[in-house]
């Protein structure tokens, strides 16, 4: 994946673990935020920290954001205001691609009408994983698509031993498509004749009702 810039508007626990991720990967990051203290924890680890207003239209001027593939808005509580107001002018500066951190639903409803990209719950988003792995424990990961479509990725209990998925998929009338098997550290492409071993980690997409089916199968 090509190098890429990142600018992120506020350095709380939210905004720190994107900056440091986004790093890890090798992109350039940009923080800022009006706290010191948060800006001197990530000097020396992302590409460049600021102490600015991320809500002061002069300071996202002066970032020439429109070169940045995208920004994030990770002011938190009790700071609605200069949340709403980087986002405003990040848009109004040319930035396609705006994620941005909401407060409430009430919140959520503006940041779409001013121009947000995507919009964040972290903490509806992580309570939603927890609850899913609390009530699916095979499944490792998940992603939602559009329709209401996901991937998950599970690890194949003994009940699968011996199976070829994509058979067993189509005798039960389960609309759901094996993407990928990994097994000791090899991927399998479109494995549908693939004989699945416990242990096997298999990559799934389907509607979620569809997805649910197959749970009992698993």
């Amino acid at each position: 994946m090509s190098r890429q810039q990142f600018v992120i508007i506020g350095l709380g626990l939210f905004g720190e673990t994107i900056a440091r991720e986004l790093t890890r990967l090798g992109h350039e990051v940009i923080g800022v935020d009006t706290n010191e203290r948060l800006v001197d924890r990530l000097a020396d680890t992302i590409t460049h920290a600021v102490v600015a207003d991320g809500a002061d239209e002069k300071v996202i001027e002066e970032l020439n954001p429109s070169q940045f593939d995208a920004a994030i808005v990770a002011i938190g509580e009790h700071s609605m205001e200069a949340n709403l107001l980087a986002t405003l002018h990040l848009k109004e500066n040319g930035v396609e691609k705006i994620w941005v951190k909401a407060l409430t639903a009430d919140h959520h409803k503006i940041l779409t009408k001013v121009g947000a990209t995507r919009i964040i719950h972290p903490e509806y988003e992580i309570g939603m994983q927890v609850a899913q792995a609390l009530n699916y424990p095979m499944v490792n990961h998940y992603i939602a698509l559009d329709g209401d479509e996901y991937i998950v990725e599970i690890t194949a209990s003994e009940k699968l031993s011996g199976v070829v998925l994509a058979e067993l998929l189509e005798q039960n009338e389960l609309e759901v498509s094996l993407l990928l098997a990994r097994r000791g550290g090899r991927n399998f492409p479109n494995p549908t004749d693939l004989i699945i071993e416990p242990g096997d980690t298999l990559v799934l997409v389907g509607k979620l009702e569809q997805l649910k089916k197959t749970v009992k199968f698993l």
